[in-house]
């Protein structure tokens, strides 16, 4: 029973420093407060939108996989700012026409050349109105990759796809900021931009294209986040807006009945021979799976939780350095106590014990402060932003045992000086 009765006195004694103490209790309090409550509001973001990544990429198929010139995550794919000499801008484009070659193969249900274009500078103009668009040039299946809902109107058809048709499906934003109160269905909007962009000024700058259908993104964080979508066919992007080819890449579609290694097996050989290599030479193309994209994206999650790491740290630290301010306060104002305790037989490591319990008792406390903030901020973020933040156990479980270790640490030279006091000298402290 001694462990405990020191437990509860340790507690008691601690919650009488901080009645005792408020500034520089208060202080320690509101740093690991601060800490814990990082911990937690950043573990809940990190988990909301990585929930929202991995269902954006399950709607897309888990073994679909693309073919691009270049691999994800590297050598420039996003910004293709790099120097000449990486694989972005030394590897020969993807053409189209692959996509057919590739379409053909057995196992394969469906490959089709696609160009994300939303960072590519393309604005859409009507009735003397612009706006800049999310560009996207797709083949007839995109909704079965992308997800969402036509909600007035049509998409195209596989015919107009292959075509090149320029007609083009919408979002609200679109609609509302270039034709007002007017049904966008059937109504023309001119698109520029990109490297085939027109002169700026004119009615007439761009390419002409019919909108046939307005559409509603799913609902997950990333469709919240970006607006201004436009969908036209790839050829008729390919046609009429001089896409820039090396923004070019094919999606791939294995059969059910396909196991993804063999499709990748199968794509990889047929690229090989499109692309005339030779046995032996490396290949200049990427064959991109989903869990390589989730593996670039957990790779980015984890930049953040070491900023999380970082920040919370910075807060645990104002709380330890004030633990040590209070317990060596408190150390001196009880050292006849500790004397007497001496004295009546309590052993060095009983008041070591009781020291580290009144440490870790007020970031304990700090702790559970931090929690109930975060908490709220968490609701808050759920509520007020598209972000599903949702809070992990092991997060809880972590800033707790984090803010009593802070306390033990923090609170382990006070307390060892306390339990090394010699009883005599202690009585006859002053």
């Amino acid at each position: 029973m001694r462990p405990l009765t020191a437990l509860r006195e340790g507690v008691r004694i601690a919650l009488e420093s901080l009645r005792a103490n408020k500034v520089r209790s208060g202080l320690t309090i509101l740093g690991v407060a601060i800490g814990v409550l990082v911990v937690m509001v950043m573990a809940a973001v990190i988990r909301g939108v990585d929930d929202s990544f991995e269902e954006l990429i399950s709607a897309q198929g888990v073994n679909t996989f693309y073919v691009s010139h270049a691999p994800a995550g590297g050598g420039g794919v996003q910004t293709g700012l790099e120097e000449e000499e990486s694989e972005f801008m030394s590897n020969p484009p993807i053409r189209p026409g692959w996509a057919e070659e590739i379409d053909q193969l057995d196992g394969i249900e469906e490959a089709a050349p696609l160009a994300d274009l939303s960072g590519a500078g393309y604005s859409a103009r009507a009735g003397g109105r612009q706006v800049d668009v999310q560009l996207q040039a797709v083949a007839s299946s995109w909704l079965e990759f992308n997800g969402g809902t036509v909600t007035g109107g049509r998409s195209f058809t596989r015919s107009e796809a292959r075509r090149g048709r320029p007609v083009a499906l919408v979002d609200s934003a679109v609609a509302e900021d270039l034709f007002g109160g007017l049904d966008p269905l059937s109504q023309r909007l001119r698109i520029s931009g990109g490297r085939g962009s027109a002169a700026d000024g004119g009615s007439e700058a761009g390419s002409p294209f019919e909108v046939i259908g307005t559409y509603r993104p799913p609902a997950n964080l990333f469709a919240g986040l970006a607006s201004h979508f436009t969908y036209v066919p790839f050829y008729a992007a390919w046609r009429y807006l001089d896409v820039w080819e090396r923004l070019v890449f094919i999606v791939v579609r294995p059969e059910d009945s396909t196991a993804l290694p063999v499709a990748i097996d199968r794509v990889r050989g047929k690229m090989r021979q499109l692309r005339g290599l030779r046995p032996g030479q490396d290949d200049n193309f990427a064959l991109i799976t989903q869990d390589e994209v989730l593996s670039i994206w957990n790779d980015l999650t984890s930049v953040l939780f070491t900023v999380m790491v970082a920040l919370s740290s910075v807060g645990l630290l104002v709380g330890g350095v004030g633990v040590v301010g209070i317990m060596m306060i408190s150390v001196t104002e009880r050292t006849r106590e500790i004397g007497l305790r001496k004295a009546l037989g309590a052993r060095r490591r009983d008041v070591l014990w009781q020291f580290l319990v009144e440490a870790s008792t007020l970031t304990l406390i700090g702790g559970g402060v931090g929690l109930l903030l975060g908490g709220g901020i968490v609701a808050a973020v759920t509520r007020w932003t598209p972000i599903p933040a949702s809070v992990p156990a092991w997060a809880v479980v972590a800033a707790l045992g984090v803010a009593a270790l802070t306390g033990v640490g923090f609170g382990l030279y006070p307390a060892s000086r306390a339990a090394r006091l010699d009883p005599v000298d202690a009585l006859r402290y002053e």
